[in-house]
């Protein structure tokens, strides 16, 4: 006779009962169950093999065996319920599954697969199905992952020091451009605050602030910033990067399967992706002023000299940091300027403006 010893579990309370369960070698199909829910008061269930149902092994899990009524018998000896399966010439012994996750070469296989798979979740995945997305969402939807400029006057911005005539000049100068891409609704407004920025909400909102205005010395720079920012709109960037973080989150959370170490895992990782995705629409955007202010007969040496006065901003305002460039180049939002110079000036012709 041959005995594997596990627990019973009766189906109705989690407490375990010691058990053991036997067979013969000549009849392995024939099965019996000894309980001992005392020492002196065994307890015995006889049944069949076709009648149980023998859970599939997982790794060194414990081995669960289904009797009637939710009954469990459990045991840790792997082998020998593989013997006894082996010795019934039974189907229920451990399959392809078992074998697949006791193999080092598939194992090392299946990680780099998943971390292939990951990669191009995150590089291409996460960008086409937010970028496909966006421009099928309808208006009011826009509208409502979009910050208003309401609330940006509420949190960041203050009104404007320009006087009524410099903010009506740059108006009338803008107007004939915004003409052209009345599609995409676009409005112009002017604040105090962020030093010098500009920004395009998704509504067709764009902000240039006072110190951008101040800091440029040629109109036809702010018209370079502004082709820029119908760029963030045309592109619907604002929208696809609330679309690609929360994507991010997800697949984190997907692939862990666990909530709270979401916050661990979606730190430093998900800030560098979600840079990575903003230089990619800086990019876009770039390549959209540099073509439509050639369709507008303005010099691209106009953007490459406003990208140059951010560059000298920006120098002199963190020289103290200077040691620390790599790092910022890394974690930079933006294109280098120096690449993003030398494109304007790809895209200028032979007579300077």
């Amino acid at each position: 006779m041959t005995v594997i010893e596990g627990h019973f579990l009766d189906g109705l309370s989690s407490k375990r009962i010691a058990a053991r369960l036997a067979f013969s070698p000549q009849q392995p199909q024939l099965v019996t169950l000894h309980l001992d829910h005392q020492a002196d008061t065994p307890t015995r269930i006889e049944t069949q093999l076709k009648d149980l149902r023998i859970h599939s092994r997982l790794g060194s899990t414990p081995r669960e065996i289904a009797l009637a009524d939710k009954q469990l018998f459990i045991t840790d000896d792997h082998q020998a319920i593989e013997s006894w399966l082996k010795l019934a010439k039974s189907k229920q012994r451990s399959g392809w599954l078992h074998k697949l996750e006791n193999s080092l070469p598939t194992i090392c296989f299946a990680t780099l697969a998943t971390a292939v798979a990951l990669w191009a979740c995150f590089t291409f995945g996460i960008p086409a199905a937010a970028n496909f997305i966006a421009f099928k969402l309808p208006e009011f939807a826009q509208k409502k992952l979009a910050s208003s400029l309401v609330l940006l006057d509420k949190t960041i911005f203050q009104p404007s020091e320009l006087s009524a005539e410099r903010q009506l000049a740059l108006l009338e100068l803008s107007q004939p451009i915004l003409a052209n891409y009345s599609e995409l609704n676009p409005k112009i407004y002017f604040r105090s605050g962020m030093g010098a920025n500009a920004l395009a909400l998704p509504n067709g909102e764009i902000v240039f602030t006072d110190a951008l205005v101040n800091l440029v010395e040629d109109d036809k720079e702010l018209l370079a910033v502004l082709f820029h920012e119908l760029g963030h709109l045309q592109g619907r960037h604002i929208i696809r990067r609330v679309l690609q973080d929360s994507m991010v989150t997800l697949v984190v959370i997907i692939a862990t399967g666990d909530i709270d170490t979401l916050d661990l895992l979606t730190g430093l990782p998900t800030l560098i992706l979600d840079l990575s995705y903003s230089r990619d629409f800086e990019t876009e955007a770039d390549d959209f002023a540099l073509h439509a202010m050639h369709q507008h007969g303005i010099h691209p040496q106009y953007f490459a000299t406003v990208m140059q006065r951010f560059a000298q901003l920006d120098n002199n305002s963190k020289k103290q940091r200077a040691k620390d460039k790599p790092l910022r180049d890394i974690l930079s939002t933006h294109p280098p300027t120096s690449e993003r110079i030398q494109k304007a000036q790809q895209h200028a012709p032979t007579t300077a403006p």
